[in-house]
């Protein structure tokens, strides 16, 4: 099978070979974009249970409060936002349980995980997640703490309405009442542990499957890289293979010894030219022969055919310069490939090839620029000193980095006295870095870019601000831009991973603080974030 496939790809014309090379890259690509959809989904689905837990957590601490407190005022009312509270418990213990069956309800599961208070837009993730990965050692160990604490769970009911009826029984018993009402503690007590265990393995989980994902990328990166090197050297090293054959044999032609035939290793356009110029020389082979055979007495026929000859090799010479020349072109349409990895190419390609490989170089410089966004996003927060950070001087490091930039575009940056704030300082910079960044890229046409930077303390927070001048935002996607992945324009329109927001949250929250943004379509923006005053 390798050496069946490796005969055609050796004799399909060059042309073909390149689409072949350009359609694999392209694959590769799809495939690495597929895995990272797929990371990325799953990731978001483990944090939609950890949330979940957390809904399920604060219902279930309601719904005692509610409890002891009936217990107490005897009101009715108490009872029932006891049992509201519990409907969360109810709901994702419904859910756990049909999902638990070989062949489940899905709209069953819905409702219950719905009734949970888990969002709609997770839902089918949360679903996915559990079937597919219930094996898992992480997962498992997330709904063994689930199926017990359920069962706990189910002991608050039963507390409940052992205390309903002692409440609205003819005579009711306070001492009866009160035993009952102690026996809720020790519940909550055993409870508390299974909460944390399954808050614990999902967040296990997390952290395992975000190096597994990081792992994964890295290998399918590499595959995407190392294929296309191996196919560009693979269809250089043939035509130059060919052509290398053609000119000694061309070399050995006009120095008169037709015996150096041109040998074909291929049936593509290289290999057809040894054919023909093999053809050639046996022609001027038999030509040759016959004017020696010519009779020494006919002079001039004799010249004749010698000038004949002459004339055949000065044509066969100018031949295979023509063919030299001409054939470089497709030499280095291919060496283009690996122009930035071996740079012993550089030069035999002329301008038109880029057009034929450029849209492979601009989707490889995207993913780069995607994995290095996601590596940056992964190590946010690794870095473990916080340090008293000058933001005038973090700043200017910011400004200086973006020098040429900010030339480019001609933008005007208006600052204005910075705090000394305890702060992680590389992603403090990279937060103001995106936003700067951003603000010059959305500028809009024609209106020179204006950028201003300011500070002020409230509620124990340092608060900062930058505004533009730019193209603006509609409010319905005010959330939405800072979500990972998700882009509001076109990449033709403007560059960019979808990444940089989603960037600046996760570091905003990493310092105990929040970023949001106020703006109109036409009308600039104004994105701020706060920095714990502690951090």
């Amino acid at each position: 099978m390798k050496r069946s496939v490796f005969k055609w790809f050796k004799n399909v014309s060059i042309a073909k070979k390149l689409y072949f090379t350009v359609g694999i890259m392209a694959l590769l690509i799809v495939v690495e974009l597929g895995v990272l959809v797929f990371s990325i989904n799953t990731l978001s689905s483990v944090r939609a249970y950890v949330g979940g837990e957390g809904l399920w957590s604060k219902a279930q601490k309601d719904a005692i409060y509610q409890l002891m407190r009936y217990g107490i005022t005897h009101e009715e009312g108490d009872y029932v936002k006891f049992l509201e509270f519990m409907k969360v418990a109810g709901g994702d213990h419904n859910a756990r349980v049909e999902m638990s069956k070989e062949k489940p309800d899905m709209n069953i599961v819905r409702k219950a995980l719905l009734e949970g208070r888990n969002h709609r837009d997770d839902v089918d993730g949360m679903i996915r997640l559990f079937r597919r990965f219930h094996s898992n050692y992480y997962i498992n160990r997330a709904i063994i703490a689930w199926t017990k604490g359920d069962e706990v769970g189910q002991g608050f009911i039963a507390i409940a309405q052992k205390l309903h009826a002692a409440i609205n029984s003819p005579s009711p018993s306070q001492d009866r009442i009160n035993v009952l009402l102690r026996e809720i503690e020790p519940l909550d007590i055993q409870l508390t542990p299974y909460e944390d265990e399954f808050s614990f393995a999902l967040g296990e989980g997390s952290r395992w499957l975000e190096q597994g994902i990081l792992r994964l990328l890295f290998i399918v990166a590499l595959t995407v890289e190392c294929t296309g090197l191996v196919l560009a050297i693979t269809v250089s090293r043939g035509i130059q293979k060919g052509l290398n054959e053609i000119l000694l044999s061309a070399r050995s032609v006009t120095k008169g010894d037709y015996s150096r035939k041109a040998t074909a290793f291929s049936q593509d356009e290289i290999g057809k030219l040894a054919n023909n110029f093999n053809k050639m020389a046996e022609e001027l082979e038999r030509l040759e022969k016959e004017n020696r055979e010519v009779n020494s007495s006919l002079e001039k026929k004799v010249r004749l055919r010698t000038a004949e000859m002459e004339s055949k090799n000065k044509e066969l010479e100018q031949f295979a310069y023509v063919a030299s020349h001409d054939l470089q072109e497709p030499l280095r349409t291919i060496s283009g490939f690996v122009e930035l990895l071996q740079k012993q190419y550089r030069g035999k390609f002329d301008a038109n090839a880029d057009k034929l490989l450029g849209y492979i170089s601009n989707a490889s410089d995207r993913m780069k620029v995607l994995i290095k966004d996601l590596l940056d996003y992964s190590r946010i927060g690794r870095e473990k000193k916080i340090r008293q950070v000058d933001c005038n001087n973090l700043l200017a490091e910011v400004l200086a980095d973006l020098d040429q930039i900010i030339k480019e575009s001609g933008a005007t940056i208006r600052t204005e006295p910075l705090p000394v704030i305890h702060a992680y300082p590389t992603e403090l910079k990279l937060l103001f870095q995106n936003l700067i960044t951003n603000s010059i890229k959305f500028h809009k046409p024609g209106l020179t870019p204006v950028v201003a930077i300011r500070s002020e303390k409230e509620n124990g927070h340092w608060k900062f601000s930058v505004r533009d001048n730019g193209i603006g935002i509609d409010r319905q996607f005010a959330d939405r831009i800072f979500i990972i992945f998700q882009r509001l324009h076109n990449r033709s329109q403007y560059e960019g991973s979808g990444i940089g927001l989603a960037h600046c949250k996760k570091i905003a929250e990493l310092h105990g603080g929040n970023i949001w943004v106020e703006s109109e379509p036409g009308e600039g923006s104004r994105f701020f974030f706060t920095i714990g005053q502690e951090s």
